[in-house]
C-alpha cells in the first residue's frame, strides 16, 4: 500500500526534489516503511529505484528526513503483498449467484433470489458451491399456475436454467436431497483464476464504495498507553486495511483526548517545577510519573487544586502560557504514541477533542434551532427519544456553562457528517460505550445532519483479560504498558528462537522433503532481532483478530506463541514453508509469471488449496459486510492448512510438473500475503 503511494508520485522517471521527498515522506508518516519500499523498489523496478533513493539520500542530507535503513534489513512493518494496483472484480460466490439469479429471475420473474442462497459447499463431494433456494421458492410459488409439483421439481427445473446460464463456468449440476443443487465449476475457470492470483496478485471484491471516517485508537494524553488501548488500535487499523484494499476513501482518526480538567493540574504542576518553562522546555521523560504526581498533590494540596482550577479557566480563555504549556504535554505525549504506533505499524491523523472545541457553540446553537435541546437542573440536554431504552440525556452545555464529552462528541459526528462529508463513520471503542453513542447517533439523526445513505455506527469490543478472567493488570494491579506488552513478546520468541537453534531443530519442516530448510539455516544478531520483532507483534496482533470483537479473551503469551493451532507463529512458518520450495526450486519466479504456464490443479490437495485460494474476495466482503476481522483470521487459517496438506501430498521439485505446481504455491504466496497485510502483521520468507 505504501509502494504503491510512492510510486505514484514518482512514475514520471525524473529524480524527484528533495522538498518533495521530504514533503511526502513526513506528510503520509512513511518512515516506518521505509525498508520495505526500497526493498520493493530494488526487487520489482530497479530501473527506478536508483532514482528515488537518490531523491531520498538528497533530502535527507538537506535534513529533511532520517537515512534510511540499510538494504535487506528485516522490518515488523507489513509490506505489501503485490505492487500493482488492482482493479477490483466479483468475487467467484458473486459470479455464481448472478448467474443461479439470472435463472430464477427468467423461470419465476418476481421471486429474485435471496443473497444467502447460495453458499460454499459443506463437502467436497457436494461439489464448490450450492443454491439451496429451490425449498424457499417453491413455499412462495406453490399453487401458483405452471409452478412446479415439489421443491425437488422446482430444483431440477433451475438446474436446467442455470446450465444454459453458466456456461463456461459450470461443469457440472446435480439435484441433492429434497431440492439442493449442488455445483462444480469448470477445471478451465478455477485454472484462469487462480493464475490471474498467481501473475496479479488477489484482486479486491467489487463492492460499492463511499468515504469512511474511522475513530479508533485514542489514548489520552499525559497517560501511557495500555493494553486497554490495544484493541482498538488494532481493529481499528484493520478495519482501514479492509476498506482501502476495496477502495473506499478512509480517514483514519485518532480522537485523543487531549481537552479537560485534567490540564489544569498538569500545567500547575510545570509551573511549579519548571517556572521558566517557555524560556527552556523540560524534557518530560515519565508522563505517566509526572500525571500521578499532579494528581496526587490536587487531591492533597488546596491550594494546588485552586491553581489547577484557574489553569483549566485561562487555557480555554485561551492564555499563551497555558497553551505553551498544553502544547508541550501533548508533544510529549505524542513521542510515547508514537513507540506504539511504530511497533505495530499503525498510521492515524490527529484530530482530538480540542480541534472540536472551536466548532462547539454553533453545533449547540443548531441543535437549539432544531428543537431537541431542553433545560435540566440549569444544564441544556438532550433527552433520549420516544421508546428510548435509555433514561439519562446528553448534556450538550454543563449547568456552569461549560463543554463535556457529549458536547465534544455531538461537535465530532457533525464535523464527520456535514464538513468531511463521510457516508460511513465508523466509532471503534469498547462495548461499555454503547448507552453513549446510540444516544450520539440518534440526536445527529433527529438534528437532521445525516443522508438516506449515511450509517453511523459503533463497532463494539470485549476486554482483554488475565488467566484470573478479570481485566489484564500486573501483578501491583495497574494496567500493563502496551509497550512492555509488545517488547515482552519480541524477547520471548527471540529466546525461542535461540533455543530451537541451540537444540539444533529445524526452522521449518521437521519432516524434511520439498520445504526442508538448508543446512545451517539459522539466524542471528539484528537479523534474529528482527524476526522475533515480525512474529512477536504478529502474534499479539493477530491473538486479538482471531477472535470475534465483540467477546472478551484471555491473554496468554503461551498459546499466542504457539506453534501449533490457530496462531500467528504457524502461520508465518507455513508462509516461509512455501517459500523454502520456491527458493529451492532454483526458478526465476517473476520469469515463470512472464510465461503462460497453467498452475497445476488436479490432485484432491491441489484442488482444495486452489478452492481455498478463490475463497480469499468471499472472506473480504464478508468482513466488509459485518467488520468481523476474525473471519480473515478463520479464512487465513484454513488457507494455512490446505497449503500444508498440497506440499505433504504434492513434491513440486524436481518434478516434470515443477513449474505448473510453482504456479500455485505462487497464488498461495500472494494470497497469504494479502491476507497478513489487511491484518496489520508481517510475515517471513524464512525461518
Amino acid at each position: 500500500r505504501v509502494s504503491d503511494c510512492v510510486w505514484a508520485s514518482t512514475m514520471s522517471g525524473a529524480m524527484p526534489t528533495q522538498e518533495a521527498v521530504a514533503a511526502y515522506l513526513k506528510q503520509h508518516n512513511l518512515e516506518p516503511h521505509l525498508n520495505d519500499m526500497l526493498n520493493e523498489m530494488v526487487k520489482t523496478r530497479p530501473e527506478q529505484a536508483e532514482a528515488w533513493i537518490s531523491g531520498y539520500l538528497a533530502a535527507s542530507a538537506a535534513g529533511g528526513a532520517a537515512p534510511p535503513p540499510a538494504i535487506g534489513a528485516a522490518t515488523s512493518a507489513p509490506p505489501p503483498a503485490v505492487p500493482q494496483k488492482l482493479e477490483p472484480c466479483k468475487s467467484v460466490i458473486s459470479e455464481v449467484h448472478a448467474i443461479c439469479s439470472a435463472a430464477q429471475d427468467r423461470l419465476f420473474p418476481g421471486h429474485p433470489l435471496p443473497p444467502q442462497a447460495v453458499a460454499v459447499a459443506s463437502k467436497p463431494e457436494y461439489g464448490d458451491y450450492q443454491n439451496n433456494s429451490a425449498l424457499a421458492l417453491f413455499g412462495r410459488i406453490k399453487g401458483m399456475p405452471g409452478a412446479p409439483a415439489s421443491p425437488r421439481a422446482t430444483a431440477d427445473e433451475l438446474l436446467t436454467a442455470m446450465q444454459e446460464a453458466g456456461k463456461g463456468i459450470f461443469e457440472k449440476l446435480e439435484v441433492a436431497g429434497p431440492g439442493f443443487i449442488n455445483i462444480w465449476l469448470t477445471r478451465d475457470y478455477v485454472v484462469r483464476r487462480v493464475r490471474e492470483v498467481a501473475v496479479l496478485g488477489p484482486r479486491p471484491p467489487l463492492v460499492q464504495t463511499c468515504r469512511a471516517a474511522v475513530d479508533f485508537s485514542s489514548p489520552n494524553v499525559a497517560k501511557e498507553m495500555h493494553v486497554g488501548h490495544l484493541r482498538s488500535t488494532i481493529i481499528g487499523d484493520t478495519i482501514c486495511r479492509f476498506l482501502e484494499f476495496a477502495g473506499f476513501e478512509v480517514l483514519r482518526i485518532n480522537h485523543v483526548g487531549d481537552w479537560g480538567t485534567q490540564f489544569g493540574m498538569l500545567i500547575a504542576l510545570l509551573k511549579r517545577e519548571h517556572p521558566d518553562f517557555l524560556q527552556a522546555p523540560p524534557p518530560i521523560a515519565s508522563l505517566q510519573v509526572f500525571y500521578k504526581r499532579a494528581k496526587k498533590l490536587f487531591e492533597e494540596d488546596e491550594q494546588f487544586k485552586s491553581e489547577a482550577h484557574a489553569n483549566v479557566v485561562s487555557l480555554q480563555a485561551g492564555d499563551e502560557a497555558c497553551l505553551a504549556a498544553w502544547r508541550l504535554i501533548c508533544d510529549a505525549s505524542r513521542c510515547e504514541f508514537e513507540k506504539v504506533y511504530k511497533r505495530l505499524g499503525v498510521v492515524l491523523e490527529e484530530k482530538g477533542e480540542s480541534f472540536y472545541n472551536p466548532y462547539i457553540p454553533a453545533v449547540v446553537e443548531a441543535l437549539e434551532a432544531t428543537g431537541l435541546v431542553e433545560g435540566q437542573d440549569g444544564a441544556k440536554v438532550i433527552l433520549p427519544p420516544p421508546g428510548s431504552p435509555h433514561t439519562f440525556p446528553l448534556i450538550v452545555v454543563k449547568r456552569d456553562g461549560g463543554y463535556g464529552y457529549d458536547s465534544t462528541d455531538m461537535a465530532a459526528v457533525w464535523y464527520r457528517v456535514c464538513e468531511l462529508e463521510a457516508d460511513w463513520v465508523i466509532y471503534v471503542v469498547d462495548s461499555g460505550q454503547a448507552p453513549h453513542f446510540e444516544l450520539v447517533f440518534s440526536a445527529a439523526e433527529r438534528a437532521g445532519w445525516t443522508r438516506p445513505q449515511t450509517r453511523l455506527q459503533h463497532v463494539n469490543f470485549g476486554v482483554v483479560q488475565g488467566a484470573d478472567g478479570k481485566r489484564f493488570r500486573t501483578s501491583a494491579g495497574e494496567s500493563v504498558r502496551l509497550v512492555d506488552l509488545l517488547d515482552e513478546a519480541v524477547r520471548q520468541v527471540s529466546a525461542q528462537f535461540e533455543a530451537r537453534q541451540a537444540a539444533g531443530a529445524p526452522a521449518a519442516d521437521e519432516e524434511g522433503g520439498d520445504a526442508a530448510p538448508p543446512a545451517g539455516a539459522t539466524l542471528a544478531g539484528d537479523e534474529l532481532r528482527a524476526a522475533a520483532e515480525v512474529v512477536g507483534y504478529a502474534a499479539i496482533k493477530y491473538a486479538d483478530l482471531r477472535s470475534s470483537r465483540i467477546k472478551d479473551y484471555e491473554f496468554s503469551y503461551e498459546r499466542m506463541l504457539a506453534m501449533q493451532g490457530n496462531t500467528a507463529v504457524y502461520l508465518i512458518y507455513a508462509h516461509a514453508r512455501i517459500c523454502s520450495i520456491m527458493d529451492k526450486s532454483g526458478v526465476d519466479i517473476e520469469a515463470l509469471k512472464r510465461t503462460d504456464t497453467q498452475p497445476l490443479i488436479e490432485h484432491p490437495s491441489e484442488v482444495a488449496f486452489a478452492a481455498c485460494i478463490l475463497r480469499f474476495q468471499e472472506a473480504v466482503e464478508e468482513v466488509l459486510q459485518n467488520l468481523y476481522p476474525n473471519v480473515l483470521c478463520e479464512y487465513l487459517y484454513e488457507l494455512a492448512n490446505k497449503a500444508t496438506a498440497f506440499i505433504r501430498d504434492c513434491r513440486v521439485i524436481n518434478r516434470p510438473e515443477t513449474n505448473a505446481r510453482l504456479m500455485l504455491c505462487i497464488a498461495g504466496i500472494n494470497t497469504m500475503r494479502k491476507c497478513f497485510d489487511l491484518l496489520g502483521i508481517g510475515y517471513l520468507d524464512r525461518l
